[in-house]
Order: structure tokens, then C-alpha cells, then sequence
């Protein structure tokens, strides 16, 4: 790598409450970067783990902690997703912090491709292209409906192949000052905190920047149950922040509300004219035939493919009773 004096000190992040399963696989991504070791740290913050993640980090920490680099932990006492990326922040020495999930894993050239491209481009946030996978690394058709545009809408991250300025990054590398100027993530705030902060990060001109050569991996939740909970606490918090009147959500986010209330209204008003229950219905079809039709995008599987377009509705109507839960908190 040229010039690596010139090079700035990153701090990449994580936060972790009970993830035995994924740490080690999660953490290693990190430790395996071909940025320079004496210009990175990983900084862990860890909600109090009680089942042999710190014993992992700790035998990490053995390994691969020298004088050039370092891996540490700090404590998040109150076990907050949002909370453990504020004290990381705050805890980083790095003028730039980037953080990945402990159920992901980042490419080799995570790091340098992300510092790469915030060099030379008018940004304070760049992200690159997420993919999802099963754990097991088997043909998991849950993670076909996650990695899907039908699935989960056309976020840059999820669906393009061409560099561009985005409306929001995942796993994104931030400038550290941006925290300063635009406030840190909102402690209230359980589930999508990162739409709430991108927000204000915009509202105070910031920039968000997308570039598909940074790649990292999200892996799934494998069962169509912790699927479903985890959309209907999506949706949950999307209306908060809706109800907020933050701005930070965009088409995409609403369209699961829209479909499930088009639903409703149209079993309601059947009781007024039939006609209402035939155009339920009707949606309901055309929902489940772009479901095939997207499944064949993403498998060749038969048995895939007549699954997809029931997990794919399932999923999106679970996201839209979680915004009408949300009306209520």
C-alpha cells in the first residue's frame, strides 16, 4: 500500500452481548485486513456477555495484541445497541470509526477500500455492498428472501453495482467529527438507529457514499420465525420514528404499512360490497406471483422457489403489523 504514513488511524468497532456463535468469525474479518496493523485498532464493546464471548476475545486478544496493534474491550452497561456504539465512538482513537455487526464479516480489503474511496470523494460516510448468507453456508432460502429487492426493498447497498452518492451506508466508514457536529445515536431509539442518525447527519449536510468493491457479509437469521420477529420490530421502530417526524424514512420503508393496510381496508369494506374482497384478494395474487417471479432471480430450485413467494408475503406482512404495533408506543 502507498504512502502509508500518509495513511489515517481507523477504529473498527463492534458490539457484542452474547454472541458466542458468531464472535470469533466476526472478529477474525476484522483482525485479517490488509490495512496496516499499526494503523487500525479494534475496539469491542461488550454489554456484559455471559456465554464465553469474552473468554473468545480473550484468547483473540493473546494472539494478536502487539505493540502495533490492538484489540480492546470496554464495557456498555446498559446493553444497548445504540449506547454500545456511542461508547465506541467515544472510546476510539481513530479519526475515522467503521463498525460491522457480530453476525457479519467483512472482506480482507474492507478497511483499505473504504478509507481508499473516502479519500476521494466529498464524503463523511462511505459503505459498500452487503450480502446475505445462511451461518451454515447452505443454500438457505431465508437468506435468498433477505438478500432479495423484493425482500427487503433497493437500498443501494443491497442491489447496485455502480459507485454513487447514496441516501444511506451500511457498515459505513464515518468521519469521527461528523458525531461532533451532527449528535450520536439516540439511546432511545431500540431498533434502527442508524436511519434516525443518518437523518441528521444529512440534515447537517453530510454526505453518504456507496462503492460496491467494499464488500462485507451478513449472516441470516436462519428460521422464518426470528425472521419474521426481527421485521415486525423493524417496522415497530420505523413508525416511531415516523411519528417523530424525523424524514429519515424513504418510500421503501412504508411500502410493507401500505400493503397491509390495503389488506385490512379491503376485509373491512368487503362487509360493505363484495367487490372489496375480490380486490383483497387480487393483491394478495399479484403479490404472491411477483414472489415466484423474484424467486427465480435468486434460485433454480423448484421447491425454492414455490416457497419464496409465501415468505416473502410473510415477511412483509409482519413488517406492516409491526408499524401498526408501533402506533402505539
Amino acid at each position: 500500500m502507498e504512502n502509508k504514513e500518509k495513511l489515517p488511524f481507523v477504529s473498527a468497532l463492534l458490539v457484542t452481548r452474547n454472541e458466542k456463535d458468531y464472535i470469533k468469525m466476526s472478529l477474525m474479518s476484522l483482525i485479517d485486513q490488509t490495512y496496516p496493523k499499526d494503523k487500525y485498532e479494534i475496539v469491542i464493546v461488550d454489554g456484559g456477555s455471559t456465554d464465553g464471548t469474552l473468554n473468545i476475545i480473550k484468547e483473540l486478544q493473546y494472539t494478536y495484541n502487539s505493540e502495533s496493534f490492538s484489540i480492546r474491550v470496554v464495557p456498555n452497561p446498559k446493553k444497548i445497541l445504540a449506547t454500545g456504539w456511542n461508547i465506541g465512538i467515544q472510546s476510539a482513537k481513530g479519526e475515522y470509526v467503521v463498525r460491522i455487526d457480530a453476525h457479519a464479516t467483512a472482506e480482507k480489503d474492507f478497511i483499505e477500500k473504504s478509507v481508499e474511496t473516502m479519500q476521494r470523494v466529498d464524503a463523511v460516510c462511505v459503505g459498500g455492498k452487503l450480502t446475505s448468507k445462511s451461518l451454515n453456508g447452505e443454500d438457505n432460502v431465508i437468506s435468498y428472501v433477505l438478500s432479495s429487492p423484493f425482500g427487503v426493498g433497493n437500498s443501494s447497498f443491497r442491489v447496485s453495482e455502480d459507485e454513487s452518492y447514496a441516501d444511506t451506508a451500511v457498515y459505513g466508514l464515518y468521519l469521527k467529527a461528523i458525531f461532533d457536529e451532527a449528535g450520536y445515536f439516540d439511546e432511545k431509539m431500540v431498533r434502527n438507529q442508524d436511519i434516525e442518525m443518518h437523518s441528521r447527519i444529512k440534515k447537517a449536510g453530510g454526505k453518504f457514499y456507496f462503492n460496491p468493491a467494499i464488500k462485507s457479509t451478513y449472516y441470516t437469521r436462519n428460521t422464518v420465525k426470528k425472521m419474521l420477529k426481527q421485521a415486525y420490530g423493524n417496522g415497530q421502530w420505523n413508525m416511531v420514528l415516523l411519528k417523530r417526524g424525523s424524514g429519515a424514512l424513504s418510500i421503501r420503508h412504508l411500502v410493507p404499512f401500505a400493503f397491509v393496510l390495503s389488506i385490512i381496508g379491503a376485509i373491512a369494506l368487503g362487509f360493505v360490497h363484495p367487490i372489496f374482497w375480490v380486490l383483497g384478494a387480487a393483491v394478495i395474487l399479484l403479490h404472491l406471483i411477483l414472489g415466484v417471479y423474484f424467486a427465480t432471480k435468486k434460485t433454480n430450485k423448484i421447491n425454492q422457489i414455490l416457497v419464496m413467494p409465501f415468505l416473502f408475503i410473510s415477511l412483509h406482512i409482519a413488517y406492516g403489523l409491526g408499524y401498526i404495533r408501533g402506533l402505539f408506543n
